[in-house]
């Protein structure tokens, strides 16, 4: 399988229609790497936290307090890049690959690069939505079943060309 790099950002549009429609997130495949490190570019930050805020505010139907505070894309704990990569540890098995940080402010946080190791099946995605809290969040969400799931996880679990 070829390793295809993604960051969180390019991965939030369809991470948020997954999550409204309560479906697999299954955009991702064995061996794909995932950046979840700090913003660079304010505006994105902005942009990525009011979606998540947004995202969050229709779930819960609250409309008067904000989830993520609009600077929180740079607090080390509270952040929403940390709740979208505790989303995705739900689907899939990560590992850590970029040990060596050269910035030694991120040292003792989530940010990083992280592989695919192992995907999910939906039920053991919905025992892993169950069982924790997203970034301190708890959840009563559940993935519907649809009649590709298990098509999909064979094709993107296993390496056809033998």
């Amino acid at each position: 399988m070829k390793k295809m790099y993604n960051d969180v950002v390019e991965l939030l549009p369809e991470m948020i229609r997954c999550f409204n429609n309560h479906l697999m997130f299954d955009l991702l495949e064995e061996g794909d790497i995932v950046s979840f490190m700090p913003f660079e570019d304010k505006e994105v930050a902005t942009v990525f936290v009011a979606q998540t805020n947004k995202l969050l505010a229709d779930y819960f139907e609250v409309d008067d307090e904000l989830c993520y505070a609009e600077d929180s894309y740079q607090d080390k704990e509270d952040n929403p890049i940390f709740f979208w990569q505790d989303y995705l540890n739900c689907f899939f098995t990560l590992r850590l690959v970029d040990e060596e940080d050269p910035d030694e402010n991120l040292k003792g946080t989530s940010y990083g690069i992280y592989e695919v190791v192992g995907i999910a099946y939906i039920d053991e995605v919905n025992k892993r939505l169950k069982q924790r809290r997203l970034n301190g969040i708890r959840l009563e969400y559940k993935v519907k079943p649809t009649p590709m799931d298990r098509n999909k996880h064979w094709n993107r679990t296993y390496d056809k060309d033998f």
